[in-house]
């Protein structure tokens, strides 16, 4: 490749200026390899742009994005997987006398030199991006990996399961690829949770994708032992024990990424059902701003996590992000200067710079004896994974008035809720007046899948499922929190988002998840209501009346942003409705 006329294009069509191509060329002097090479460690334009100039410049065809079923899975039998990553390349199909390879590196002239000698044909080199080249070999070889398939062996009789028992079978190997083929699907599907039952002819398989469980696949009722088995020699359990629950941790690189995984067991008629939790290091957000608040919420909440001392409390249901939410506010906050202390259960993701405790029963640490440990540790910043019981919330509050800032959970339905909550506790009134900071509520819905995202007109009868008047919904499309999706214009009056369904959703219409919240501020009025022991529905009344936004009219404005649907918002919040 000519270098100079590289330039030439990558100055006239890409966003590279002629300051960042000075510093790449000075970088490609002192540690060698090519110009491209030095332009993307000097992160000096963005890959894809340094991708489709190159492509222009050689004649060589561009793919922003390609089909995974476009890929014959059969020609990767002869690369290993090792090289394929390691040099970025992958066989994509069969093109008259020679075959397509999808490269990330057009400069590995000895990449494409090997391809030639592995598929034993001419190589015809395509361009894309790192992490597409990346993704598709990972989902590729596990295509590949997951041709053994359990469902289509012969029979095994239910009763003769410890015949197959993974220790003594000599078909372990299968079962092996089989696990790990499911551990991968999940990561590469965004799965939470894989959940492995027990049937009367076949083990179920089902995983939790934003939240809602989808069937993965099926295997013969006759490897249910040999699956628990491998499982449970992957998280260092007792593969004898099948009468008690276990609980274990399995921790693995996936591609590319580190994951987490919590196992559970359970003994059930039918056999041990197994529940796997998948945490990815990598998609933690740890910025408030992230996670789908919106700027009034953003303004209080920074108000709040700023305070010297107090308590914040995040409420919801198991899997409503609230750790994740906690999370973000303590990373926010994370300075040399503050000393921060969680006690958690368990603890889901290690942040730096902070000290986490995992609760343990079995040696009486428990919320509140850590708790109150943590005092004598000059904190200046306490997370309790949970209030659960008098004695904890008592010392959190004690702590929060003796200048100490507490961030806490409760299981509520809503924000006032949890003042009623910590009443039931036997709390005294005055200590949760004079302690509460805010109350912050809060749920999960899927968002739109951007690829496949449609106006649609939005009738009366949906409105009306959400609480609001067409009138409130009318006004509320005209009012801005700053968190539309700047990949697509907000919707126009009257219209609605919705997604239609394509591969990259897996025809769910859906992507990912955010949060709708519901903040109660303890201002003068609040406080002078829960003084008096007031209704939940007094307080929550006087809160909308000050300015407190509902979780039903914040997922309103996500609607009619274009981030998410009526039905979700109805779905998440019907036992909010009064």
């Amino acid at each position: 490749m000519i270098e100079s006329s590289l330039t030439t294009v990558l100055l006239r069509d890409t966003s590279l200026t002629r300051d960042r191509l000075d510093e790449a060329l000075e970088l490609q002097k002192v540690e060698g390899g090519t110009l491209t090479g030095a332009l993307l460690a000097s992160r000096a334009l963005p890959e894809e742009e340094l991708l489709r100039a190159m492509a222009q410049e050689e004649g060589l065809e561009y793919l922003p994005k390609l089909d995974f079923e476009d890929i014959d899975t059969l020609l990767v039998d002869e690369l290993p997987i090792n090289y394929a990553k390691t040099h970025l390349v992958l066989p994509l199909f069969r093109h008259d006398q020679a075959v397509k390879v999808l490269c990330a590196n057009p400069d590995g002239v000895d990449a494409i030199d090997d391809m030639r000698t592995m598929l034993g044909a001419e190589v015809i080199p395509v361009l894309s991006t790192s992490e597409h080249v990346l993704d598709l070999i990972n989902r590729t070889y596990a295509k590949r990996t997951s041709a053994v398939d359990l469902e289509e062996n012969e029979d095994v009789s239910g009763d003769s399961e410890e015949l197959v028992d993974i220790i003594d079978s000599t078909d372990e190997a299968p079962i092996i690829r089989w696990v790990n083929s499911l551990i991968f699907q999940a990561v590469k599907d965004r799965a939470s949770d894989i959940h492995i039952e027990p049937g009367e002819r076949e083990v179920i398989v089902r995983y939790r994708r934003d939240g809602v469980l989808y069937e993965l696949r099926r295997a013969n009722r006759g490897y249910a032992a040999s699956i628990s088995a491998r499982v449970k020699i992957m998280s260092g359990l007792n593969i004898a024990e099948k009468r008690l629950p276990q609980d274990g941790r399995i921790r693995r690189r996936i591609a590319g990424k580190d994951i987490d995984m919590r196992v559970a067991t359970a003994p059930t008629a039918r056999g041990e059902r197994i529940t796997i939790r998948l945490l990815d290091k990598t998609s933690v957000v740890l910025n408030l701003a992230d996670i789908g608040m919106g700027s009034d919420h953003l303004t209080r909440m920074n108000k709040i996590i700023q305070r010297p001392n107090g308590i914040l409390l995040v409420t919801g249901p198991t899997g409503s992000g609230k750790t994740t939410t906690l999370y973000a506010a303590l990373s926010q906050i994370n300075t040399p200067d503050k000393n921060i202390l969680t006690i958690e259960d368990p603890v889901e993701y290690q942040l730096e710079g902070i000290s986490q405790t995992q609760v343990n029963s079995k040696i009486d640490l428990t919320f509140s004896s850590g708790l109150r440990s943590f005092l004598r540790h000059d904190p200046d910043v306490i997370m309790v994974g949970e209030i659960r019981d008098l004695e904890t919330a008592e010392i959190a509050i004690q702590a929060s008035l003796t200048g100490h800032l507490v961030f806490s959970t409760l299981h509520t339905n809503d924000a006032p809720g949890g003042i009623a909550r910590l009443m039931d506790m036997k709390v005294e009134s005055f200590l949760v007046a004079s302690s509460v900071l805010g109350i912050l509520a809060q749920r999960l819905v899927r968002t739109i899948c951007p690829e496949c995202a449609k106006f649609r007109p939005v009738t009366d009868e949906e409105v009306l499922s959400l609480g609001m008047t067409p009138e409130e919904f009318r006004v509320g499309a005209e009012e801005d929190f700053g968190f539309h999706d700047e990949r697509r214009p907000r919707p126009p009056k009257g219209m609605v988002y919705h997604g239609e369904g394509c591969s990259t959703c897996l025809n769910t219409g859906y992507t990912g998840r955010i949060g709708i919240y519901e903040l109660m501020m303890m201002d003068d009025a609040v406080r002078a209501m829960v003084l008096q022991r007031a209704d939940t529905n007094a307080i929550k009344d006087e809160a909308v009346r000050v300015g407190m936004r509902t979780l039903r009219t914040d997922g309103a404005h996500k609607i009619l942003s274009g981030l998410t649907t009526i039905e979700e918002v109805v779905r998440v919040t019907q036992e909010d409705a009064r």
